[in-house]
């Protein structure tokens, strides 16, 4: 995917190069640097092209999952989405080492009460420092409030004191979630979201849910609301391959 703060034609110094009519050209920064940039082609809705877009492998994205750790979701599921973090952390291109300018790393937030949130790890690419902090993971089993649970996201993760989100990459943030959740915080939430960049993608299970909070953490990207009906749906190929495709 490209997003309107990602895309450009022509070179960094503003000259036009290998432009095609009818379609953008998306970069993402391989080194810091202002001329090594790596070029992308990108789906235009005017004229319905199919969407081109470089593997993670060929582009820097920092992916922060913020997981219910509400009563509703209860403890079976929160194991099921548990799983799911570990698998899409398997299947991602990781970023050899922390300063990595290309591939992927990830973190976890679990967020419950207005002051139950938790970091289960940071931004990091270590698979078994993901496995091991995701079998220490306990479910809080409490309300949830989706708001304070971006705010407590930014402040310590993406801004953290452990190196935090990588400067050049896309930052995206994917809500796993039955769907409801506290209003609390939501409108400030939103507004740093946005300040940051950050780019949403929401999982909701069930056929129970606030459409109009998902509407909002999504930042009102429909496309970037995925509804399965139940957690064991999110490790079938027919869900997950897509799901990766998407944050890819």
């Amino acid at each position: 995917r490209c997003w309107p703060w990602q895309c450009t034609v022509g070179g960094p110094s503003g000259s036009r190069f290998g432009s095609v009519p009818g379609r953008r050209t998306c970069f993402s920064l391989t080194e810091p640097g202002p001329r090594t940039h790596t070029w992308l082609t990108c789906w235009d809705p005017s004229n319905g092209q199919e969407l081109y877009v470089a593997q993670c492998t060929q582009r820097p994205v920092d992916i922060v999952f913020l997981l219910d750790g509400s009563e509703r979701l209860g403890e079976q599921n929160f194991h099921k989405a548990r799983g799911f973090v570990e698998e899409v952390s398997r299947r991602l291109t990781l970023a050899r080492r922390e300063d990595d300018p290309l591939n992927a790393r990830v973190a976890l937030v679990q967020y419950g009460g207005q002051q139950e949130q938790q970091v289960a790890f940071p931004l990091t690419s270590n698979l078994t420092v993901i496995h091991e902090a995701l079998q220490d993971l306990r479910y809080l089993n409490s309300f949830s409030h989706v708001g304070t649970g971006i705010v407590h996201a930014i402040n310590t993760v993406v801004r953290g004191a452990q190196g935090g989100a990588r400067r050049h990459a896309e930052l995206s943030f994917v809500f796993l979630t039955d769907g409801v959740t506290g209003n609390a915080s939501l409108e400030e939430s939103v507004h740093s979201m946005r300040k940051q960049n950050v780019v949403p993608t929401v999982v909701a299970v069930g056929s129970d849910v606030d459409m109009d909070v998902l509407h909002k953490i999504s930042l009102g990207d429909r496309a970037a609301i995925f509804r399965e009906k139940d957690f064991d749906s999110l490790v079938q190929p027919g869900f997950f391959d897509r799901f990766i495709r998407w944050i890819c």
